[in-house]
């Protein structure tokens, strides 16, 4: 009797220990999961707010480009003359998207999304117009940057990216500021779940304030 229970006995020990064990491998297991989506998800903010801080450098720059040729501050293209149009100057209420182009005459273009939806469950072809590919063309420009051009053989990532113009008010009167424009910078991208980046600043023309 002393032998069959000393066996029994270990028997439960064993099933202790395999259970003991497993919800060591479990919890293991779980630390490593959120380990690398917490890296993941950082890497991703991590491009995002960098992309986002380009958008609002490459819109200074054009201002600032302006200033040197004595345009409007808010015209799309230093190089282009007729500046009296208004489709070629920033507008409020406009969705646009801006990259870097180096083999233009000037290098920031500048497109104005006009189909615009962004917060959908399921990507449709209206947050397309918005996406960003990374150009994999050894001979091109732009070889492993960003852009909007999405050839067939660019790779396509999660990013999606825009400016947003707005009319800026004055606090005291709110009365319309027409020599300065609020803009939102902003960047989504779709991996594990929505999530978005933004940054919001004010493109003055300081010089004639």
């Amino acid at each position: 009797m002393k032998n069959k229970s000393n066996k029994a006995f270990s028997i439960i020990e064993i099933l202790i220990w395999i259970f003991i064990f497993s919800l060591w491998l479990i919890s293991v297991y779980a630390i490593i999961v959120t380990t690398i989506r917490i890296n993941d998800y950082n890497s991703n903010y991590i491009v995002a707010t960098n992309l986002a801080k380009e958008q609002i450098e490459l819109i200074k720059n054009i201002r600032d480009s302006n200033y040197k040729v004595l345009k409007p501050f808010d015209l799309k293209n230093p190089n282009w003359d007729n500046f009296t149009d208004i489709s070629e100057r920033f507008l409020a209420w406009r969705y646009y998207k801006i990259e870097n182009i180096f083999w233009s005459n000037f290098p920031v273009k500048v497109d104005e999304i006009i189909w615009f939806n962004e917060w959908k469950d399921e990507l449709n072809w209206d947050m397309l117009n918005y996406r960003l590919c990374i150009d994999t063309d050894i001979n091109s420009n732009t070889y492993n940057m960003y852009t909007y051009d999405c050839n067939l053989d660019d790779k396509e990532t999660e990013y999606y990216r825009f400016i947003y113009i707005d009319e800026l008010y004055n606090d005291e009167d709110d009365s319309y500021n027409g020599n300065a424009y609020k803009i939102k910078s902003k960047v989504i991208w779709n991996k594990r779940w929505y999530h978005e980046f933004e940054i919001n600043t004010v493109l003055a023309d300081w010089k004639r304030l």
